[in-house]
């Protein structure tokens, strides 16, 4: 009879169990200044080294050399995301849209609003 009220008591501890959290996992790639969201956008282009300059009053100047490496015009739009040395996101631009002619060297000029930005990313896409 013992048996047959221990039974329930079992039961409902059992059901009473806690299920551990479920973690994120790392990513195994490191984060980079230039990301395309397709691999055909980036076939289709060619980017140089990006440039980086401080003005006089401190403002990080980005310039990104970029081209259509096919016989096509191509329409990207592109956003912009500074950081600061710590790698917290201070700004954010964009989307832009850029004309890009075939097979012809062009670039993108991006600059910062506050000499707190040392680090930036920028995102590419075909315009929508």
């Amino acid at each position: 009879m013992k048996c047959f009220l221990l039974i329930p008591l079992v039961l409902i501890f059992a059901g009473c169990q806690v299920n551990p959290p479920i973690e994120g996992r790392a990513d195994p790639y490191q984060s980079a200044q230039i990301h395309f969201d397709s691999d055909q956008l980036r076939g289709d282009t060619a980017v140089g080294r990006p440039i980086l300059a401080r003005d006089e009053s401190g403002m990080l100047l980005v310039t990104i050399p970029i081209r259509s490496a096919i016989d096509k015009t191509l329409y990207v739009d592109y956003r912009v995301t500074f950081f600061d040395r710590g790698g917290m996101p201070i700004e954010r631009f964009g989307p832009f849209t850029k004309t890009l002619d075939p097979n012809t060297p062009d670039r993108i000029q991006v600059n910062s609003t506050t000499p707190r930005a040392a680090d930036f990313q920028v995102d590419f896409r075909y315009a929508r």
